[in-house]
């Protein structure tokens, strides 16, 4: 599945896109945003690379941060369910409008384990998280996670 295809699809039923993204870094984002038209879906992203931004910006919990780490399924969804918050309320947007996608991960070369990410995607009524657990350089596994977000995205919306 493409990027133009997932878009094409949100556009014909009135969906809007948004991304909180950590170990993606804005990649994501650019993955949808360098399309053509994509303004008609994309309402934008929150790069929340630093713990206290996670929680300040999207609302993630601190306790959650501190018992389950920041490369976790729970942060991920958190982070999703965050910004999808943000904006329904900043386009007085219904729940279900607006899918949200969040990544979280470690990249590398430090940390343990290297290559473990975690996607979520959130639509208002239900969190879908899946984990990665990758292998390469720093740029190519914050490269795949874009990889899986958009296929995960794409097979959450039956492409």
């Amino acid at each position: 599945m493409s990027v133009e295809s997932i878009l094409a699809l949100l556009a014909k039923s009135g969906k809007k896109l948004i991304f909180a993204e950590s170990i993606t870094g804005g990649l994501l984002a650019d993955a949808f945003i360098s399309i053509a038209g994509a303004s008609a879906v994309v309402l934008g992203s929150e790069v929340t690379y630093a713990s206290e931004l996670k929680v300040a910006l999207l609302g993630v919990d601190e306790t959650v941060l501190a018992q389950k780490g920041a490369v976790s399924a729970e942060v991920a969804g958190a982070m999703a369910k965050g910004v999808c918050a943000v904006g329904q309320a900043s386009l007085d947007l219904e729940s279900g409008d607006v899918i949200a996608i969040a990544t979280t991960g470690n990249a590398g070369p430090e940390g343990s384990p290297v290559g473990k990410a975690f996607v979520a995607i959130y639509d208002g009524k239900k969190v879908a998280v899946r984990e990665l657990n990758l292998r390469g350089t720093r740029n190519e596994i914050r490269s795949q996670t874009v990889d899986a977000a958009i296929s995960q995205l794409g097979e959450h919306l039956g492409l």
